[in-house]
């Protein structure tokens, strides 16, 4: 699986409501480690490898993240 093959079929979460770009990064700093383990859990399941680091900072450097205001649930 490649780089390539991941962006096609991204995870998606939902967080708080937000206005504006620091206020998205300020909700992604509070939710960051538990989105950074969610991703390690489901590339590798022995937690002992699984980097220590999983700051905000470490965070923005492993992930590419877009922020979209509006969610439209059809079903």
């Amino acid at each position: 699986m490649t780089l390539a093959d991941l962006s096609l079929e991204p995870t998606i979460y939902l967080i708080a409501e937000c206005e504006t770009p620091p206020d998205v990064a300020d909700c992604l700093r509070d939710v960051s480690d538990e989105i950074f383990q969610q991703q390690l859990d489901g590339w590798y399941r022995v937690r002992e490898a699984w980097p220590t680091n999983r700051s905000y900072a470490m965070f923005c450097r492993w992930f590419d993240y877009r922020f979209h205001s509006v969610l439209l649930d059809l079903g």
